[in-house]
């Protein structure tokens, strides 16, 4: 029997499997029907007239041409039928080639409600979810390199510059300043990029604790304090007091950079609010700012990674903060959403107690 499933061929393997079956079992049937024929008074030959053994004879006759037929027209189907169920993997495995080879475009048809059809069915939604991966792959490497290549472009042409020896100590020191921001900003983006992959990979080692969430969120603004006097910002700050367990330090990156966001994307004098309330078992967190507003695409965008919503500011960040924003979030088993209209543009954040 195992030799039978030495075939590399899952087709002879069943054919095989099923004639074997097949045949033993009409073996079987035909052996118990002779064996009690036998037993009867036909083989009893002082009993049996003329007549008799002769009908006996063509009965038997019949008998091994029913067995046949029921052989040959058994075994036909069973090739038939074991077609048809290895025909669909057959496919499912020409398709995995294709999509080995880098064709990720490929749906194969569900033909059937049984297993073979649920196996299609993940396998279709595997190919998509590959096609969607490569998609963000591509883009992913693609900004990566824009990303990249700006700065550094930046510091080698202004580098160039430096080496002029007949450059005044102003533009010197102008070109040095542009070379050490362009620098800090290559930094940042490293930074970003390490963080996000570990998020993805989830290789940062969860350092949940109970603190007070309004004390952290109280820092974030009072570092902030610089930026939005500068802008002479009318900010409204609403905060419950509230303990909630997490990732502190993580979360923190999370205020930062929403609060960040508002401040930076509101006009000088502007209105601008900050809240932290708690509805129904959650903690909710708000941020509020007169500024840009977004159309339906961009805030279906605005958590990808790299994603810039407003060209203007483009230069002042990655496209990479609420990216990591919403990745956070998710680890805690939160949401994280966007909105905007009449002018106001909403981030919530929505936490477990």
């Amino acid at each position: 029997m195992r030799k039978l499933f030495r075939f590399k061929s899952i087709y002879t393997k069943f054919t095989l499997l099923f004639l074997f079956v097949w045949w033993f079992l009409n073996s079987i049937t035909f052996a118990v029907v002779a064996m009690f024929m036998r037993r009867t008074t036909f083989y009893d030959m002082t009993k049996v007239l003329p007549g008799q053994f002769q009908e006996f004879r063509e009965l038997h006759s019949k008998m091994n041409i029913v067995f046949l037929i029921s052989v040959v027209i058994g075994s036909g189907i069973i090739l038939l039928a074991v077609k048809s169920i290895v025909k669909p993997i057959q496919k499912l495995s020409g398709a995995s080639k294709e999509v080995a080879s880098g064709n990720f475009d490929i749906q194969m048809k569900v033909e059937s409600q049984d297993e073979i059809g649920r196996l299609t069915e993940d396998f279709n939604l595997m190919v998509t979810e590959l096609r969607n991966i490569e998609h963000l792959r591509t883009d992913f490497v693609s900004n990566v390199s824009h990303e990249f290549r700006t700065p550094i472009t930046s510091i080698r042409g202004y580098a160039k510059l430096i080496k002029n020896r007949d450059l005044s100590k102003d533009k010197h020191d102008e070109y040095a300043d542009i070379i050490i921001s362009e620098s800090d900003r290559l930094s940042q983006l490293s930074s970003n990029l390490l963080k996000l992959s570990s998020l993805d990979s989830k290789a940062i080692p969860s350092q949940r604790t109970l603190f007070s969430l309004d004390e952290e969120i109280r820092k974030v603004i009072l570092l902030l304090e610089p930026e939005w006097s500068r802008k002479e910002l009318d900010l409204d700050v609403d905060l419950d007091d509230m303990n909630i367990t997490g990732d502190r330090h993580l979360l923190y990156e999370v205020w930062l950079n929403l609060i960040q966001n508002a401040v930076k994307f509101t006009d000088k004098g502007g209105k601008m609010s900050v809240t932290l309330k708690r509805e129904n078992g959650r903690v909710i967190f708000k941020t509020l700012n007169k500024g840009p507003s977004f159309n339906n695409e961009e805030l279906k965008r605005i958590f990808e990674r790299f994603y810039k919503g407003d060209t203007s500011h483009s230069s002042e960040g990655s496209g990479l903060g609420l990216a990591i924003a919403r990745k956070i979030i998710e680890t805690h088993n939160g949401t994280i959403k966007a909105d905007s209209r009449d002018g106001f543009v909403t981030f919530t954040v929505e936490l477990e107690e």
